[in-house]
């Protein structure tokens, strides 16, 4: 790290990290000796009070009561390692460094565990040379602290708040009382976190360090949970008395005497549909095995072989040795949890019979969605090349002359009628245009609708008509429309269509009609021709995209797996049976949201030509009136977790929830329509994704790098790339995520996406369409939201409840 600010103090520039470079034993040497220096500000307060505000030393030492010269010297050392800067007058933690001070990613509890180590180096040295063991009681209790406050940034954050919801059930099971145990408790403060979040939860804790649980208990009964939560010294080998709906193993399987008889007694001790989390360090390399290899040589080594263990060591339990012992204990995967932490990976595990039975049904009935999947078209109707070359032809005349018309007309207008008058109707005009080339490329103007922050007012507004205000049939249309739908679905002839159009997109106008019992519905018919027209369409971009993406302007994206990805999903919309299918899995996936409306399907009268729904009356596109900040707030927030539900949980997102498609009435409720443009996430794609957001709520910028460019790349990176390559990408995403998601700060996704995009451009890395596109959803949901309420806040963690 780089600090180029001169100190204060009296330092020099010299002192600075830009000094002279030491041979790399000596430079280690000097890292330690930082590292002591970052534990002395943990211990005495100085590096949270640097933390706190920009300061100088006789400011730090008032702010935690010690020693002016001190304070001023540890300054200087924290100049000089390029962890502190100037701020002004005062210093600072340099902004790359301020994250890992304080927080779940916080370095002074690993301090903290390095000065706890070191001083153990004398009676390991000592035991190396007696036979390789060392009891648990002859170790510090610092260490025992040091190890707790460094699990404890995970326990306190991950554990409640993003490893258990990825469980399916798990959470609701605890809400409702659940059983929990934790091997390896230590005193409890995993089990008294979780008897926080989950007030309805009983708990019994085993760890053999009867210091450790004597201390625990003491806390727990001073708190008010000794009935709750109970804490034994006892091996949990012996000891686990289920059934438990939760059992806990968090960094403690490699040191147990027998991992394998250990993991028999937890799957016995299992309630059917019960969970094992795991916790182990993941398999590492460089300097992060180097400082837990010290872990496991100062403590994990010597005190396993003091109780007769097989000495694993902190690395030893790799994924492959773990998922091995735990099928022969009778365990097997629950699901993936989420890679949040770079020291530590987390597992979840069921009884492996259970799991067995699950997949057999779910092969045995496959739910709709796999029904729907199969609808969905995999390629595009294959065209002629002169009927490419024709539609090429075409589009190309009309852009020249509606150029031609918006640019004539704009200087007229402009100097008859004023600058903002010209611009409001060069806009119009352009709308109109888009419609007459036609479905897809009003697809087009509805996304660009949504984009507030690249477009100005007065054009978003124009092309928001394009989401259900586009010309709609007349009436010969209307009826020739009607007729082949009716022939389609007689029974369709039940109802009395109305010729008022209630709505008109690119694809389909809708109307009212009534049935026999005179109950509104609305039925969606599709315009003449469309389907022609959108393969033609479709397949001109695609070939064009095939010939942009080989020019080096393009840096290698994969801009026709992009636009191939987005024509199939547009393409697809014309399939109504399809959309119907949608819209009852959507009903299903967001009927836990009360204020969230999908209008019932009445599969009687669809058909290829005609949706029928429930109408939903008295919706508009103006901004919501009468709604006031509380229940804005709420709503956008309702809704923003139901998208994020779709994305992350659900693997089923609806991808185009433009104005036309998402209303929020004045009542605070929101109704979601025209399902057509939804996609399946593939499971992967759908983890890396959940990881991605995880982090980027936790701030862990580099992390959300590593997820994107490992998702560019599934099968390893291309031969031009180095690992250096991976770091420089993942650096730059994680200055991107440090400046805008700044504490107290606006987050805004459509400013985020966009740098994004430009960073993988830069870099020649480019996630798969399935990754884009759910991101670009979010995109267009938050644009929608902001359109109609611009200082709304969003935060980062949007969806992630």
């Amino acid at each position: 790290m780089s600090g180029k600010s001169a100190p204060t103090g009296g330092t020099d520039d010299d002192e600075t990290s830009d000094g002279v470079e030491l041979p790399r034993p000596m430079a280690i040497v000097a890292t330690a000796m930082v590292a002591a220096m970052l534990e002395f500000g943990s211990r005495t307060g100085l590096s949270a009070a640097l933390a706190e505000r920009p300061s100088q030393a006789d400011e730090l030492a008032r702010a935690t009561g010690g020693d002016v010269r001190i304070a001023e010297e540890w300054l200087r050392a924290m100049v000089a390692a390029g962890l502190v800067g100037r701020d002004g007058p005062r210093h600072a933690w340099l902004p790359e460094v301020r994250p890992f001070i304080g927080g779940m990613m916080d370095v002074q509890p690993g301090v903290a565990l390095f000065g706890a180590l070191t001083r153990c180096v004398p009676a390991v040295a000592e035991a190396y040379h007696a036979g390789g063991s060392l009891a648990d009681a002859r170790y510090p209790r610092e260490l025992a602290d040091a190890m707790q406050r460094m699990s404890a940034q995970w326990t306190k954050v991950l554990l409640p708040d993003v490893w258990l919801p990825a469980v399916p059930g798990l959470v609701e099971a605890l809400r409702a009382g659940g059983r929990v145990a934790e091997i390896g408790c230590a005193s409890g403060e995993t089990l008294e976190t979780l008897a926080a979040a989950f007030p309805q939860i009983t708990a019994d804790g085993f760890d053999l360090d009867e210091r450790l649980t004597s201390a625990g208990v003491t806390r727990l009964a001073a708190r008010g949970l000794a009935g709750r939560v109970s804490l034994s010294p006892l091996d949990a080998t012996t000891a686990l008395d289920g059934p438990y709906d939760l059992i806990l193993a968090l960094s403690v399987l490699h040191d147990a005497a027998d991992p394998a008889r250990l993991l028999r007694a937890a799957a016995d001790a299992l309630r059917p549909g019960g969970t094992l989390l795991v916790v182990e360090s993941p398999p590492l390399t460089g300097p992060a095995a180097a400082m837990l290899l010290a872990t496991s040589v100062l403590y994990c080594v010597p005190a396993t072989a003091a109780r007769g263990g097989q000495a694993l060591g902190t690395l030893g339990l790799t994924p492959d040795a773990l998922g091995s012992v735990a099928a022969e204990a009778g365990l097997a995967p629950v699901t993936t949890l989420p890679v949040v932490h770079p020291l530590v990976s987390a597992y979840a595990f069921g009884r492996a019979d259970e799991q067995a039975d699950e997949q057999a049904a779910g092969a045995a009935a496959p739910g709709e969605s796999v029904a729907a999947e199969q609808a969905a078209p995999e390629r595009l109707p294959r065209v002629g090349r002169l009927r490419l070359a024709g539609r090429a032809a075409m589009l190309a005349a009309r852009v020249t002359r509606a150029s031609a018309h918006i640019g004539a007309m704009w200087v007229l207008d402009r100097l008859r009628s004023g600058k903002v008058k010209a611009q409001a109707r060069a806009t119009r005009r352009l709308v109109r245009h888009l419609e007459r080339m036609g479905p897809t490329y009003v697809k087009f103007g509805q996304m660009l609708a949504s984009r507030a922050d690249l477009f100005p007012a007065h054009v978003t507004e124009r092309l928001a008509a394009l989401h259900d205000d586009v010309t709609p049939m007349g009436a010969e249309e209307f009826a020739r429309q009607l007729a082949r739908a009716v022939r389609q679905e007689p029974r369709l002839g039940r109802l009395k269509v109305l010729d008022r159009c209630i709505g008109s997109g690119s694809i389909a106008c809708v109307y009212e009609a009534l049935d026999a019992d005179g109950r509104l519905l609305a039925v969606k018919l599709q315009r003449e021709g469309v389907a022609e027209s959108m393969s033609i369409d479709l397949a001109l971009l695609t070939a064009l995209t095939r010939v942009a993406e080989r020019l080096p302007a393009a840096g290698g994206a994969p801009m026709a797996d992009l636009v191939g990805y987005m024509s199939r999903a547009l393409y697809g919309q014309i399939d109504f049976f399809r959309e119907a299918a949608y819209l009852r899995r959507l009903a299903a996936q967001l009927a836990r949201y009360d204020e969230i409306t999908v209008p019932a399907v009445h599969d009687a009268y669809t058909c290829a030509a005609a949706l029928v729904t429930d109408l939903v009356p008295g919706l508009t596109n103006d901004p919501p009136a009468g709604v006031d900040p509380v229940t804005r707030d709420r709503v956008a927030s309702r809704v923003l977790d139901a998208v994020g539900s779709m994305i992350f949980k659900d693997g089923f997102v609806h991808c185009d929830l433009h104005p036309g498609n998402l209303y929020i009435r004045a009542d605070g409720t929101a109704v979601i329509l025209d399902a057509g443009y939804c996609v399946e996430l593939p499971r992967t794609v759908q983890h890396g994704l959940r990881d991605f957001f995880i982090n980027l709520t936790l701030r862990n910028g580099v992390r959300c790098g590593e997820i994107m460019y490992d998702s560019a790349f599934p099968g390893g990176p291309p031969a031009r790339h180095t690992a250096a390559d991976r770091r420089a990408f993942a650096g730059e995403i994680a200055e991107l995520v440090r400046t805008t998601t700044e504490p107290g700060g606006r987050f805004d996704l459509t400013d985020f996406g966009p740098r994004v995009f430009d960073i993988q451009n830069t870099f020649g890395v480019h996630p798969p369409a399935d990754f884009a596109f759910p991101l670009m959803s979010l995109m267009i949901v938050e644009g929608t939201l902001r359109r109609w309420w611009p200082d709304l806040e969003i935060p980062a963690a949007a969806g992630m409840r």
